[in-house]
């Protein structure tokens, strides 16, 4: 392993080499003087050299993985991954989207950190209605890579965003039109999640938690320890949502930027609520417990039949968990799929003998399996993802897969569905279509 420089515009920077891969660790690109601060850019210092060989994962900041040749003029495309963690927590560090496979596709990859929990997404008074810190922070980062990234061998006109979970949410919020501002040309968003409701809706609750008023300076001066509480309090009364993030979901707002979309088939099958009610005895308090926990997290009351019927055709054993995965994210999934003005695609995960759970795709996608090659079968998979996740990043276009929306009357959604243990690869119709009449898909039904 040996070191090198980059020099650009907010200054030089040292990194390491490695196996054919530059790698410029957490990269400050963010001047917070308070936890609450609004996000401001660091000021650039073109000739002062900083240190980018040491991981600083509870910071905010970015890391850069780049073709061991790359130099300003290689114009390699870009790839800005946002993480997920529900919005509250989460690392620019995440090794299950490492950048090794992708540089070594001649791909310059980016990891960005954002503020998370309070500090990112409590509203404020005379915030904007649809601000928020951690997206802030993100818009900030995308702005210092146009400045920066043709220095590390990137092209600046030639940016994916790939987001996961709370990272899609975030990616897709970047796309609306009251925040887009041409940074990024393609957006990859694998299970986005919404609250499902604003948080002007949940301020009420946080002020009666906290004990004093949702202002700015309170924030400040308050305690860690009077803040973890506080979330504590807040997260358990909304454990049957997201607690905080933007909201709500208007994909009518969106900019017209071509998007691939993607979830797994069984999200949340792995969530400790939705197993304790699956396998109960079959009994009235079983059938009530699902059907009254899904619709309290809002699915139609007269469309729980339906809905019932349709996920029970893909798995009769797990249908507090469908619901939770559903709920949670395969909803807006289909919801952006439909109404996104750009151009979409649709990408579905599964697994053969095991549930294809959230959070299963990162390290297949991002080729990590195939640089810590432990199973040679999850990296042979992992390998043909990566490639053909090439395609888009490359060319904005994925390889053999139709647009989603009807092309024709005749032809209904198309999704490719993508098994990780196999890595075969089938396109099918209409494997969201059952989600559309399930969820409300309008703002005034949904509450807002």
């Amino acid at each position: 392993m040996s070191t090198v420089l980059v020099k650009a515009p907010a200054g030089i920077y040292q990194g390491l080499s490695h196996d054919g891969v530059n790698f410029f660790h957490s990269i400050d690109f963010l001047d917070l003087p308070t936890r609450f601060a609004p996000a401001q850019p660091a000021e650039f210092v073109p000739e002062q050299l900083f240190d980018a060989t040491v991981e600083r994962p509870h910071e905010i900041a970015l890391s850069i993985s780049t073709p061991d040749d790359a130099k300003p003029g290689s114009d390699h495309p870009v790839v800005v991954y946002i993480h997920g963690g529900r919005f509250e927590s989460g690392t620019h560090e995440d090794p299950r989207a490492e950048g090794t496979a992708n540089a070594r596709h001649g791909v310059v990859q980016v990891q960005l950190g954002y503020r998370v929990g309070f500090e990112g997404f409590v509203q404020f008074p005379g915030d904007e209605p649809h601000a928020y810190r951690g997206i802030d922070d993100c818009q900030v980062g995308l702005e210092w890579v146009q400045k920066n990234i043709e220095a590390f061998g990137g092209d600046p006109t030639n940016v994916t965003i790939i987001g996961q979970s709370a990272g899609a949410t975030t990616a897709l919020w970047l796309m609306r039109k009251d925040h887009y501002r041409g940074g990024f040309r393609r957006v990859i968003a694998i299970s986005p999640c919404y609250p499902r409701h604003s948080f002007a809706q949940r301020k009420g609750t946080l002020r009666a938690f906290f004990g004093k008023p949702i202002t700015r300076r309170s924030f400040e001066k308050a305690s860690p320890k009077r803040l973890k509480r506080t979330f504590k309090l807040f997260r358990t009364r909304y454990i049957l949502d997201m607690a905080l993030g933007p909201a709500p979901f208007q994909p009518e707002e969106l900019a017209d930027v071509p998007v691939l979309l993607a979830s797994t088939r069984d999200e949340f099958y792995h969530d400790i609520g939705g197993k304790w009610a699956d396998n109960l005895k079959d009994s009235f308090f079983k059938r009530w417990i699902i059907k009254k926990t899904s619709i309290l997290m809002g699915l139609r009351k007269e469309s729980y039949d339906l809905w019932k019927f349709a996920a029970d055709k893909i798995d009769p054993t797990r249908t507090m968990g469908r619901s939770i995965g559903d709920t949670q994210i395969r909803r807006w999934v289909a919801w952006a799929g439909d109404a996104a003005p750009g151009d979409t695609w649709m990408l579905e995960f599964t697994k053969t003998t095991k549930p294809a759970l959230h959070c299963d795709e990162l390290r297949y996608l991002f080729g990590v399996h195939t640089v810590d090659v432990r199973d040679e079968k999850k990296a042979e998979t992992a390998r043909i993802l990566n490639n053909w996740v090439q395609s888009f990043i490359h060319t904005g276009k994925p390889e053999g897969l139709p647009q989603y929306r009807a092309q024709s009357e005749e032809d209904r959604r198309t999704v490719m569905v993508y098994n990780l243990e196999t890595g075969e690869q089938t396109i099918e119709k209409g494997t969201l279509d059952y989600l559309y009449p399930a969820y409300p898909m309008n703002l005034e039904e949904m509450g807002f």
